[in-house]
C-alpha cells in the first residue's frame, strides 16, 4: 500500500479554547496558519468513562484505538495488553522504521519495543530503568527521569537548579543548539533571581526534549516519529486562573498573583508553537506529514480550593513504605505525584499490599489505592499536622522519618481535564476532515495507520477522516 512518512508530537491536554485565544493575540503563529487553513481540529473522549479522565488512560485509548473498557489502562504503570498494541508498536511491527521520545506507555523498553523496526528510542519520563535506543542516550534518559521524579512542588530550590545545570553540562554531543543553550541558562538565571516563577523550570525538560528529538529525527529519517510533552498542560493545570480570571465568578487569588503568572500558559504554548514551525519547515522539505494531537484537553476547575498552604510529598517511597510495614518483594517506580506505582513480585502479595495501603488510608476521601494484577497505584493526600509532621496510619509521625517533605503552595489546580483536545494537520495532501470538524478519539490510531499505508487491527473502527 501506498504510505506516507509521518511526524506526531503529543501537546497533552492542549484545548481548542487556548489555541485558539492565544493564536488571535498573535503568541502562536503555526496554529494560526493551521486554523486558518481549516486543518486544526478538535478531539473528543467518545467512550463511556467511569471515572475522572486521566492522561495515561486517554493516550492509550487514543494510540490503542480502543476503549478503556477494554484496554484497562488507567495509570501510568498499569500493565499494556499485547491484544491491543499501539499504531507505533503496529507500525514497528510491519517494517515501518519508527522512533519515540517521551510517549507514554513505550517503557519499559524491553517489553513494549521488543519487536519491530525502532530507529531511536527514547521511553517515558515514567520508565524505572534508563534504558534507550542507542544505549548513547543513556545519560539524558538518566536526567530526564530525574527531573520528571522532581517535578512537584519541589521544583523551585537551587539543588533543582543545580540539576538543570548539571543535565546541560553532561550533554554536549547530543545536539544541543546554541539558542537552546543560551534558553537555559536565561531560565536558571531568571529564577535564580527571582524575575522567573519557579514552576518555570518545567519548560527546560521540554527544551532538551525538543533539541534531542529534532537531532535524532535529521540523522535516523524515520518513517513514524512521535514526541510526547506535558509542559503546556503542568502550565494550565496551575495557571489556568491567570489566564482565565473572569471562568471563576468570583476572586480567588489577589490581582498582584495574577498579574505574576498571566504569562506562563501563553510563554508554554509560544514554545509548543515555535517547536511545531520548525518541524513542519523540515517536514515540507523531506514531504513529511505532520500531526499535533492532545489526548483531551483542560478547562477550569470547578472545585478549586486555595485553602491549602502546604502540601506533604513522599520523597522517599521506600522509607514511606516501611513506616506502613511494607517492604520485601515491593518496588517503586516512576509516577506523577501525588502518586505512588508499585511493582510487586506476585499477584497474591500485591493483593496485601492494597489491603495494607487501604487500611492505612483509613476511609479518607483523597486516599485512593488500585490494583491491577501485580500493580498497585496509591493516589495520596497526606494531612500535614504543624510544621514537620504529618498524620499517617492515624498517628502523627515526623515527615522526614516517613520520607515525606513539606513544600508550600501558592497555586492551586485550577486546570481540570475535559473531554474535548485538538488534532492539528500540516504538509498532507491527503487530508479529509469529518463532517463536523470533531475527530473521535479511538479513529486517530486507524486513520494513522492508514496514512503509513499500513491494514488496520481487526477491532479498529473505520475513520471518517483522513490525516
Amino acid at each position: 500500500m501506498e504510505h506516507r512518512r509521518l511526524v506526531v508530537v503529543e501537546a497533552n491536554e492542549v484545548p481548542l479554547r487556548v489555541v485558539e485565544d492565544l493564536a488571535a493575540a498573535g503568541r502562536a503563529p503555526f496554529f494560526r496558519r493551521l486554523l486558518d487553513e481549516g486543518t486544526l481540529l478538535e478531539t473528543e473522549v467518545d467512550e463511556v468513562i467511569e471515572r475522572e479522565l486521566y492522561p495515561a488512560q486517554t493516550w492509550a485509548s487514543l494510540n490503542t484505538g480502543v476503549p478503556w473498557s477494554e484496554h484497562g489502562i488507567y495509570w501510568y504503570g498499569d500493565r499494556k495488553p499485547e491484544e491491543f498494541p499501539l499504531y507505533w508498536q503496529v507500525a514497528a511491527a510491519t517494517n515501518r522504521s519508527v522512533g519515540l521520545v517521551n510517549t507514554l506507555h513505550s517503557s519499559p523498553l524491553a517489553v513494549q519495543c521488543a519487536r519491530g523496526r525502532y530507529s531511536f528510542v527514547i521511553p517515558d519520563c515514567f520508565a524505572d530503568d534508563e534504558s534507550t535506543l542507542p544505549v548513547g542516550y543513556r545519560t539524558f534518559q538518566r536526567a530526564n527521569l530525574s527531573l520528571t521524579a522532581a517535578n512537584s512542588r519541589r521544583v523551585g530550590g537551587r539543588p533543582e537548579l543545580s540539576d538543570v545545570l548539571r543535565l546541560v553540562r553532561s550533554l554536549p554531543r547530543l545536539g544541543l543548539r546554541p539558542r537552546t543553550l543560551a534558553a537555559l541558562t536565561a531560565l536558571v538565571g531568571g529564577v535564580a533571581s527571582g524575575r522567573l516563577p519557579r514552576e518555570r523550570l518545567r519548560a527546560a525538560q521540554f527544551l532538551l526534549q525538543r533539541d534531542l528529538f529534532g537531532r535524532l529525527v535529521r540523522r535516523h529519517q524515520p518513517d513514524l516519529a512521535v514526541v510526547f510533552t506535558n509542559h503546556v498542560a503542568a502550565a494550565m493545570h496551575r495557571y489556568w486562573y491567570a489566564l482565565y480570571p473572569e471562568d471563576f465568578g468570583r476572586e480567588h487569588y489577589a490581582p498582584e498573583w495574577v498579574e505574576r503568572y498571566r504569562n506562563e500558559i501563553p510563554v508554554a504554548l509560544g514554545l509548543l508553537d515555535r517547536f511545531l514551525d520548525d518541524l513542519d519547515r523540515w517536514c515540507r522539505s523531506t514531504d513529511r506529514t505532520l500531526m499535533v494531537v492532545s489526548s483531551m484537553g483542560q478547562g477550569p476547575s470547578s472545585r478549586l480550593d486555595t485553602e491549602a498552604k502546604v502540601e506533604a510529598v513522599v520523597a522517599d517511597g521506600a522509607a514511606f513504605l516501611r513506616a506502613l510495614g511494607i517492604g520485601e518483594g515491593v518496588r517503586v517506580t516512576g509516577s506523577m505525584n501525588p502518586q505512588l506505582t508499585l511493582l510487586v513480585d506476585d499477584v497474591g502479595r500485591a493483593e496485601r499490599v492494597a489491603g495494607r495501603l487501604s487500611a492505612a488510608g483509613g476511609g479518607e476521601v483523597f486516599w485512593v489505592v488500585d490494583r491491577r494484577d501485580d500493580v498497585v497505584t496509591l493516589t495520596y493526600d497526606i494531612e500535614v499536622v504543624g510544621d514537620a509532621e504529618v498524620r499517617l496510619d492515624g498517628l502523627r509521625r515526623p515527615a522526614a522519618e516517613v520520607g515525606v517533605e513539606i513544600h508550600p503552595i501558592d497555586d492551586h489546580s485550577s486546570g481540570r481535564h475535559i473531554a474535548r483536545g485538538i488534532l492539528g494537520v500540516s504538509n498532507s495532501p491527503s487530508f479529509k476532515p469529518p463532517i463536523d470538524d470533531v475527530v473521535a478519539h479511538l479513529d486517530v490510531a486507524p486513520a494513522v495507520l492508514d496514512h503509513l499505508g499500513l491494514e488496520r487491527l481487526a477491532h479498529h473502527r473505520s475513520p471518517d477522516f483522513r490525516i
